[in-house]
């Protein structure tokens, strides 16, 4: 919603600033006056939300990275250690169970129900 008012508030003060000149040209010079200063009030207070909405938006967006970042770090750190245990203790496979105890009394059925 806050984006909305922001888009709201540019275009109608740009509208408006957009509109002065030709209502000069009509002959309300005091219209043309008051419509420009009010339109350029409302154009920079579109623009003043966006920037303040950019701000807040790109913030959380590097909050978000460097979070991720950090996320990452320490799960490649977790790796390396693994690496590091199997490699110190000599294990070729992830677990120290031997393949005739993984495989003994293991059976294999299909159901083609």
């Amino acid at each position: 919603m806050f984006e909305f008012e922001t888009l709201l508030a540019f275009g109608v003060g740009a509208g408006l600033v957009g509109l002065a000149p030709l209502v000069r040209r009509l002959g309300g010079e005091q219209l043309s006056d008051s419509m420009s200063a009010s339109g350029k009030s409302l154009a920079k207070r579109g623009i003043k939300m966006g920037v303040v909405v950019a701000g807040v938006a790109t913030s959380a967006a590097q909050t978000v990275a460097r979070g991720a970042a950090e996320a990452a770090e320490s799960f490649n750190d977790l790796v390396a250690e693994a690496k590091a245990e199997l490699r110190d203790s000599g294990e070729d496979q992830p677990s120290s169970v031997g393949e005739s105890e993984a495989t003994e009394g293991a059976s294999t059925e299909v159901c083609l129900d």
